[in-house]
């Protein structure tokens, strides 16, 4: 029987969620609402032709859309992703992870591949939970939580 790797040496392949649900751009938001709570994630990645265009979250639904009555229906999710999303690749330690979560102040990142394609997701709490040290998640977590704080002057 194999030995269980050791925290050092794990990488976001080992953490990721492999299984993850993503949107097209020309989806409506209320489908990608619905497939967040299905799914119980505040984040799609959304992919067109097999590229990650960017991300839309609960977040962007809220500040982008609803927050200026736009119609949840009508609107689409390209109209209200977050471009140039932030992402970790498999082979990465999951410090490193951490590490570009805390410095875009985001919980989330799409995981691609060598070829950009989307083969998981990797969260602060999936980090968190497996972290060898709980004093470098617990910083990460702070450091996402700070966008959280801010408000416009």
């Amino acid at each position: 029987m194999a030995k269980r790797q050791g925290r050092s040496q794990r990488k976001v392949r080992d953490i990721m969620v492999q299984d993850v649900v993503s949107i097209e751009p020309a989806a409506s938001l209320t489908d990608a609402a619905r497939a967040m709570e299905e799914a119980n994630v505040g984040m799609l990645p959304v992919v067109q032709d097999g590229k990650v265009l960017g991300v839309i979250t609960d977040r962007d639904i809220v500040v982008r859309a609803v927050a200026h009555e736009a119609d949840p229906a009508a609107t689409a999710v390209g109209d209200c992703l977050s471009i140039n999303a932030i992402v970790a690749h498999p082979d990465w330690k999951p410090e490193q992870a951490m590490q570009t979560m805390a410095q875009a102040q985001v919980g989330r990142l799409p995981v691609l591949d060598d070829d950009d394609q989307l083969v998981g997701v990797v969260t602060l709490s999936s980090l968190a939970f497996r972290a060898p040290q709980k004093d470098e998640a617990l910083a990460a977590a702070q450091e996402v939580s700070r966008r959280s704080a801010k408000r416009p002057a």
